[in-house]
This record gives structure tokens, C-alpha cells and sequence, in this order.
């Protein structure tokens, strides 16, 4: 996915005269978003944006006045409406959501968290605008009647990042399968390709030849699993593996593996680079890159951009890892908290370079047959396709 989205696309202008290639020209969407943070979820939503804006919808963001992703869609060039929504079904919330669907006139409502689902979906419901909700981690959803209200009565269409995200929902949460839809996040291709540069990464870093670059793309949270790697980079280097670890991004757990890496005496050797936007060569400056997440998980978008840049990838068996990294042919799985298990990882790697390239041959071109941005769009305009002609609801 995009990880830079300042000049995603096109301006506002140029995509006014740019027409439309494939939706219904005029249709005024809303994306609604509670959360502060700037993750997957979040870049997917800005990105999506930009491209519905390319072809030819109107699009808004509806988010938090202190979010990040509002600087970042405005830099996108997408219209925000600043909302502060507070947790707890709120009456208050839910007639200024009606406020803002009546006066800027939405044809449909997609929904991205728990807070702003509730408050926009019964908003939508109370003025018949459709409503297409997002799910996207694999975190389990409660049983019970408000679970299925949210997702199956306030959305006429659900889409998840993952058939297992699917699949967990109609099996354990018994919802209607027929309202939901796995559309997986996708890659850009054009920006995520294996001729990308990294001469200047490793030269900003101080990565020589000899180096094993093992590195992690993700938000610095607990369950994204940044322990298991450092500890399983102490691993390796106390086997006499010249191993180097780059950390890329930011986050509330930075303190915690800064002082890990000190204790581990990894200074030097585990890297940690902050939030960056050239992620494209961050990664095709790794040998390997691993995802140990422990939760939460659902098909991941850096799995998906480092096998299209054929980088070698480990990921832990959780959520829908699985779906991307099929074990031993497009990368290797292994048990999430098990440190050993993924030093073993990468180790393999490491000692198999004619076997680890050929598995990135075969990774690559699993990505670009499954996991395109362009595959991604198309099917989440068919949703709103279908949404919007079974609600016989023309656009204004």
C-alpha cells in the first residue's frame, strides 16, 4: 500500500477534467474513520480515496481534528471534515452525523472503526443512505445482538481484509455470509517493484555487502511482535550470523524496544529508522523481511509490497497471514511468540539463498496475481455498485 500519500494522485482540478474510467460519474462517498493512529487501516483509506477521486467520485474523510490521517489526506488532496467522536453510543454524535450526511449530501457512508460505525451507520439508517463498513484487523468480535446489529443491520455491505476475517465472522459470529466481502488490501505495483534503488539506504545506514539485512515495516505496537525479532537477532548474532535489523516506523512501543535492543547488546546492530517514506528502498535493502505478529492480524501490506519487490518473507501463522505467505512456497510461517521458531526462519534463509530467491520468484508472482491496488479498487467500486443500485438510489 501506499505508504506516502502527499502526491498520491492527481490534483483536484486535474481530476475534474481527467473524467471517469469505470464508476458512475458524481457519486458522493463518505469514509469515516475514529481512529488517531496511522497505520494500514488508515493508509488504505487515504489511498482508496485518492483513487475514487481518479475515477471520477466524490470523496470526504470524516476524522478526528488531532488525527494523522487528517494532515495526510489533506496533503492527498481529499476533503476532511474534522469530528471529534467520543467512545459510548452517544445521541449527540449520532445528529452530527446526520448533520453532515444531510448537508454535503452523501450517496453512500463506508465505515472504518467501532465508534464512527455506530454513529454514522445509524445515521445512515435513519436518513436511507447506504452504509458499507470495513473490517479490518482479525481481532474477534463480541458475540451477541449489538455485534450483529452493527455489522449486519447499520452496514449493507461488509468488507474484510481477509477471507479468514470472513470466515471467523460467519462461523463464530453467525453473520450472513452474502453481506460480506473479502477484498484484501493491495499493492502499488508501480512504486513496490524490484528494480527499486537502495544504494542510498544502505549507504545512510551503514550496511556493508556482507550484512543479512532481516527488517520489519509496521506501526511500533505490542502485537506486531518487534520483541520476537530483536530477541531472535540476539539469537542469530550470538551464532556468528552478520546479521543487521532494520525496525521502519514509529510508535507508542518505541521506548520499550529501544531499551530491548541496549539490553540485548544490539546496539549498531538493530537499527530502528522512525516513520519513513521511502519504505520501496527501505525494503529491497532486506534480505529477509519477517512479520511476528501475535494478533490482530489480517492479510497485511507489506507482506504483499516486499514479494513484489522479491525480498523473501517470514510471517507468523495469525490472522490472515496465511493467505499471503503459503508456507515453504511463497515464504515461510512459523508459530507466533516463538522466538526460536523464527530464528530457525531465518536462518534458513540465510543458509538457502538459491532456495530463499527462487521462494521470492514464487512470492512475487502470487503478489501480482492477487494482491494488486488496482484489483482492490475494482472490487470495492463493485461494492458500492451493488450498495447503491439495491437501495435503487441514483447519485445527486
Amino acid at each position: 500500500m501506499r505508504d506516502s500519500l502527499a502526491h498520491a494522485g492527481p490534483s483536484t482540478t486535474e481530476h475534474r477534467k481527467a473524467g471517469h474510467r469505470g464508476g458512475v460519474l458524481g457519486i458522493n462517498i463518505l469514509h469515516t474513520e475514529w481512529s488517531k493512529g496511522w497505520g494500514g487501516q488508515e493508509i488504505r483509506v487515504v489511498a482508496e480515496s485518492v483513487a475514487f477521486r481518479g475515477r471520477g467520485y466524490q470523496v470526504t474523510i470524516a476524522c478526528q481534528p488531532d488525527s494523522l490521517i487528517l494532515p495526510r489526506a489533506q496533503e492527498a488532496g481529499i476533503p476532511v471534515i474534522p469530528l471529534v467522536q467520543k467512545k459510548g453510543l452517544r445521541p449527540v454524535g449520532v445528529l452530527k452525523a446526520m448533520r453532515i450526511i444531510r448537508a454535503h449530501r452523501f450517496d453512500l457512508v463506508h465505515t472504518h472503526s467501532s465508534v464512527d460505525a455506530w454513529n454514522f451507520g445509524l445515521a445512515a439508517r435513519f436518513l436511507g443512505v447506504p452504509v458499507v463498513r470495513s473490517r479490518h484487523l482479525s481481532t474477534r468480535i463480541s458475540r451477541g445482538p449489538l455485534s450483529y446489529l452493527l455489522y449486519m443491520k447499520l452496514a449493507d455491505r461488509v468488507i474484510t481484509s481477509g477471507q479468514a476475517i470472513k470466515d471467523v465472522m460467519v462461523e463464530r459470529n453467525r453473520m450472513r455470509p452474502e453481506r460480506i466481502v473479502s477484498i484484501p488490501a493491495g499493492i502499488d505495483e508501480s512504486r513496490f517493484l524490484p528494480s527499486v534503488d537502495a544504494s542510498g539506504v544502505r549507504t545512510e545506514f551503514g550496511l556493508r555487502d556482507g550484512d543479512f539485512v532481516i527488517g520489519i515495516v509496521a506501526v511500533l505496537r505490542s502485537w506486531k511482535g518487534h520483541q520476537y525479532l530483536i530477541e531472535a537477532a540476539a539469537q542469530l548474532q550470538r551464532q556468528g550470523i552478520p546479521v543487521k535489523l532494520l525496525i521502519v516506523g514509529a510508535g507508542p512501543q518505541e521506548g520499550n524496544l529501544r531499551r530491548m535492543i541496549h539490553d540485548k547488546d544490539l546496539d549498531g546492530i538493530a537499527i530502528m529508522t522512525g516513520y519513513r517514506q521511502d519504505v520501496p528502498s527501505l525494503m529491497k535493502a532486506m534480505q529477509c523481511l519477517a512479520l511476528p505478529s501475535t494478533d490482530n492480524e489480517a492479510t497485511s501490506q507489506v507482506l504483499p509490497q516486499a514479494m513484489a519487490m522479491k525480498v523473501a518473507v517470514i510471517a507468523t501463522d495469525v490472522g490472515g497471514l496465511a493467505e499471503v505467505v503459503i508456507n515453504h512456497d511463497t515464504g515461510l510461517l512459523v508459530p507466533p511468540r516463538d522466538t526460536n521458531a523464527l530464528a530457525a526462519a531465518i536462518r534458513w534463509i540465510y543458509e538457502h539463498p538459491r532456495e530463499a530467491r527462487q521462494m521470492a520468484e514464487r512470492g512475487y508472482d502470487h503478489a501480482l496475481a492477487n494482491f494488486t491496488f488496482d484489483r482492490m479498487i475494482e472490487r470495492t467500486e463493485q461494492v458500492y455498485l451493488d450498495v447503491l443500485k439495491s437501495k435503487q438510489r441514483s447519485p445527486r
